[in-house]
């Protein structure tokens, strides 16, 4: 029976298993009952040897009565209260790991997944979708013109209209620097554009107040088929190399990496000794 008590005060002690005071209640309900059960069977053992030695100062009755009471009582009272005390500290424990691993999983200025965190949601994904790289144009000019407290303040506010955007659905995080990464689980091409389009339009309308007035950006966007067999490597190539054409081609667009082609072909004719028409 100790065994098996050791055993349920163990499992219940985990650190996640108190995340509300019911979880304290039924773990405190559950070590009273117990913990009495095992201190009244030993208190009877014990009498009922010592009475069959002739050792017990009393009748064996009165042992089983107000003794087994008082047995009871004060087991159940030190108990509720040990237990009470154990499971507080075990909450408030499980209260800060969960606190802890969700800010690990975050950036601290965007408040978006960080870079590991969305590696992990890529790999548990297994449907088809696509992987977007954002990049806010010309953001060193903006860093370079209004300070870096403006600059905080687009990453802010371009994390917060993606947000809006995208989650919960499609996975958000910061990528490093003013790049932001996006998985969307949608395998339908023209509902990654209408999003895509959606957020770039959103950012580009997003004001950031500061005291000369308002500073207004806008992002540029790199889109690559994710497929589960991919290899991450070849995605990310994909869509880099698409967010460069976008840049290149003006800013303040998307491309997709099918489209790198059709948009390199003039500029090789003009190379080869073309026209561009």
């Amino acid at each position: 029976m100790r065994g098996r008590l050791a055993r349920r005060l163990r499992a219940q002690m985990e650190v996640g298993g108190f995340e509300t005071k019911a979880d304290i209640w039924t773990f405190v309900l559950n070590t009273v009952l117990m913990a009495t059960a095992l201190a009244t069977a030993t208190y009877l053992m014990i009498a009922a040897i010592l009475a069959h030695f002739g050792l017990l100062p009393y009748p064996f009755r009165s042992a089983l009565g107000f003794g087994g009471m008082t047995t009871i009582l004060i087991a159940a009272s030190v108990t509720a209260l040990l237990a009470w005390l154990i499971g507080t500290a075990i909450h408030e424990l499980s209260l800060s790991r969960a606190e802890f691993e969700r800010l690990s999983r975050l950036d601290p200025l965007s408040g978006l997944l960080n870079r590991r965190a969305f590696t992990e949601a890529l790999a548990e994904a297994k449907a088809d979708g696509f992987f977007v790289l954002f990049d806010v144009d010309r953001f060193k000019a903006v860093n370079d013109r209004h300070g870096h407290a403006v600059g905080d303040a687009v990453i802010v506010a371009v994390s917060e209209e993606l947000m809006r955007v995208f989650e919960p659905v499609h996975p958000v995080c910061r990528f490093g620097g003013e790049e932001f990464a996006v998985l969307i689980r949608s395998a339908d091409r023209g509902d990654c554009c209408l999003l895509v389009e959606q957020a770039r339009r959103s950012v580009a309308s997003r004001g950031i107040e500061r005291q000369e007035g308002s500073v207004t950006v806008t992002l540029s966007a790199g889109i690559a088929d994710y497929r589960p067999g991919r290899p991450f490597e070849r995605i990310f190539e994909a869509a880099d190399r698409a967010l460069y054409l976008a840049k290149s081609f003006g800013r303040d667009r998307a491309v997709h990496e099918d489209e790198s082609e059709s948009l390199l072909a003039p500029s090789r004719r003009v190379a080869s000794g073309g026209r561009r028409r």
